[in-house]
């Protein structure tokens, strides 16, 4: 099962944790309305939150939501140096990131430049979501040791939601004994909060979404409902647990 840990706290990530991935669709304005109340969500439910923005807007963010861990989209591997146009780790750590997505499905990294944008980003005191489409991919990252690994298969990208995912359970075990500190995140096609509810209670250190939350009536109510579930679906899990008499093994990361 995934390593959980319970609480909140913003000197590290820990489960449960819930990402919200605005893409470009939002202006900044509406990116720190969603975030404030995410961060009021985060502090009720005890739950970590994670916005993933675009680069420019990484050090507004983080100024007026100082609750919340504010991640890049990206980053670029290189190291300082005379390149230009490029988002190198030291430009995020000096905008407040905390953290950097990477190698998502509308940004994907070849292998080496994968290795070598995690080890930058960890040495510079970044935390990195490293995304996986599939099983293999997600195993493979574990000698890696990413701060977080989202799996999260292509085809449910974008879907309105209600899908199984009988894998959890089975893939994040796996990923326990290769690499129990990294933090195990499924999402893709999480819909609504129930969906949200269901990943947690399957097993899951943290989930996320976009369109769910974005497409929804009002969105910031929608962080809420979100936030709420994914903290109600880790207490059943943990609930769970000490009815079957297992004892969840602590998994929170600095990195």
């Amino acid at each position: 099962m995934s390593n959980l840990q319970n609480g909140y706290t913003m000197d590290k990530l820990e489960a449960p944790f819930f990402e919200i991935g605005p893409k470009n669709l939002l202006r900044l304005p509406e990116i720190i309305e969603l975030a404030q109340a995410a961060q009021v969500a985060a502090k009720r439910n005890r739950v970590a939150v994670i916005l993933t923005v675009p680069a420019p807007l990484i050090a507004q963010v983080r100024a007026a939501v100082p609750g919340v861990h504010v991640f890049a989209q990206t980053m670029d591997a290189e190291e300082p140096g005379t390149s230009v146009g490029r988002t190198i780790a030291e430009s995020l750590k000096d905008a407040g990131a905390s953290g950097v997505m990477l190698n998502h499905d509308s940004c994907p990294l070849d292998t080496e430049s994968l290795e070598r944008a995690i080890a930058r980003a960890h040495a510079n005191g970044l935390m990195t979501m490293v995304c996986a489409g599939n099983r293999e991919q997600v195993l493979s990252l574990a000698r890696l040791r990413p701060t977080v690994i989202l799996f999260e298969p292509p085809e449910l990208i974008g879907h309105s939601g209600g899908e199984a995912r009988p894998w959890i359970q089975d893939i994040d075990a796996r990923m326990s004994e290769l690499a129990p500190e990294v933090l195990m995140m499924h999402a893709g096609g999480v819909g609504a909060p129930d969906d949200a509810r269901q990943i947690m209670t399957d097993g899951a250190s943290g989930t996320g979404a976009t369109s769910g939350v974005l497409r929804a009536a009002s969105p910031v109510a929608a962080v809420a409902e979100f936030v709420r579930a994914t903290r109600a679906g880790f207490d059943d899990y943990q609930a769970a647990m000490v009815v079957s008499g297992s004892v969840p093994m602590a998994a929170t990361s600095e990195r």
